[in-house]
């Protein structure tokens, strides 16, 4: 009978590359949901495609120059039949923060929900020009 090393590296090498097949499985909503900031007629417009979530599920802050997205959706079904018991729960979250540029009038934002999109329009005020200074 032949006598064969263990090694436990070659296990632990097994185990983070299964581990890395497990994560690079699971959705990344960040990655899914496309974004949109562009300025059109004198306003910014941003647009974000969120459809897993509803109107009530949206979160929306402008603070010091940053725009703060969050959505957050919680469901749950339970069947307490005869025959069996059946409880199902799910969770679906997002957060984006988003850097606005100089001259938007976050005071006047407004924000609507449609068909899984997310369009939040501020009117921005044109950027003043910026001067180079001369190094001596």
């Amino acid at each position: 009978m032949a006598i064969i090393r263990y090694s436990p590296f070659k296990e632990l090498a097994k185990m983070e590359r299964d581990l890395d097949k497990y994560w690079q499985s699971m959705p990344d909503l960040s990655e899914t949901a496309a974004m949109d900031m562009y300025e059109q007629d004198g306003k910014l417009k941003v647009e974000l495609s969120l459809p897993s979530f509803a109107k009530e599920d949206l979160n929306v802050t402008l603070s010091d120059g940053e725009l703060d997205i969050a959505a957050k959706h919680t469901e749950s079904e339970e069947d307490k039949s005869k025959k069996h018991y059946y409880f199902r729960e799910s969770h679906n979250q997002y957060e984006r923060h988003v850097s606005l540029p100089e001259g938007v009038k976050a005071d006047k934002a407004a924000a609507s929900y449609k068909d899984g999109v997310l369009t939040i329009t501020m009117p921005i005020t044109a950027t003043k020009p910026t001067r180079k200074v001369a190094v001596a």
